[in-house]
């Protein structure tokens, strides 16, 4: 159930992720940011009322904001990295680096690395490096591989964090979460962005991402309260595929050669660290 669970969370991550990212082309991406995790408050509280939890503690809420600080810093770095950059190449390094980090943590606490995990880790370096050097329209700079990665640390903090609450605890961590999310998202965009005023159809984009975001929010942690860590979060970063099937058909996005290779190295570091 875990795994259904998390590739469910990966389908919605990946809409989440062109949804805000497309909005943040046209909006500031923290004000995208901020708006998108207000409205998805909706979606957190039909999952509280449908699913009752058990027994929540202070360290799960606790636990659970400190997701949450990770989790808005890397939705904002994210969709300003889409906003500036081609999405079927921001995404998946930012997932191969969400997906390799709780492995990490994982071998660190006493796990076991496997020779496939090992492999998978080295595939998604190289991987950024090959599509760190592609020299198009749309180059991957430095600044854009940086946010990139930041993004994916913060979203393996996500992980991290939640997947050391309780089962009983249900849905209570994402609270925890959001009383975070929220504040610091707005903070950040009065801080660093102009004040947004968004059209109708930017506030559809907007919502989506804020629905789906949460939407996949409440699978990967119900997820990761059931399920291995590390193969929770891999499954969970297989939603490049996802985006970039979408950039692909919505936005005509092509890729060259070499954005190709490094796209299809990220996908299977992802996927040997799952194997």
């Amino acid at each position: 159930m875990s795994l259904v669970l998390a590739l469910g969370g990966a389908l919605l991550y990946g809409f989440a992720d062109f949804s805000g990212g497309y909005a943040a082309r046209r909006l500031p991406p923290w004000g995208v940011t901020a708006l998108s995790q207000a409205i998805g408050l909706i979606a957190l509280a039909l999952g509280l009322i449908l699913f009752p939890a058990d027994e929540v503690t202070a360290a799960d809420i606790v636990w659970g904001a400190g997701a949450g600080v990770g989790g808005v810093i890397g939705i904002g770095l994210l969709y300003r990295a889409l906003a500036e950059g081609t999405m079927a190449v921001i995404s998946p390094i930012a997932a191969a680096t969400t997906a390799a980090l709780p492995v990490i943590v994982d071998v660190a606490t006493g796990g076991e690395l496997t020779l496939t995990a090992g492999i998978g880790i080295g595939l998604a370096l190289v991987a950024m490096v090959v599509i760190a050097g592609e020299r198009s329209a749309k180059r991957l700079n430095p600044r854009l591989l940086g946010m990139a990665c930041a993004a994916g640390i913060g979203f393996a903090v996500f992980f991290i964090f939640i997947s050391q609450t309780a089962e009983a605890s249900g849905f209570w961590p994402l609270v925890g979460a959001r009383a975070m999310t929220i504040p610091l998202a707005f903070l950040l965009h009065r801080n660093l962005e102009p004040l947004i005023r968004p059209r109708i159809t930017s506030m559809r984009w907007i919502a989506a991402a804020g629905l789906f975001d949460m939407g996949a929010n409440l699978l990967v942690a119900a997820a990761l309260q059931r399920g291995p860590l590390g193969i929770v979060s891999v499954l969970s970063s297989l939603y490049p595929a996802v985006t970039a099937l979408t950039a692909m058909l919505l936005l005509r996005e092509r890729l060259t050669t070499n954005q190709l290779t490094g796209v299809v190295l990220a996908m299977t570091a992802v996927v040997l660290l799952f194997v």
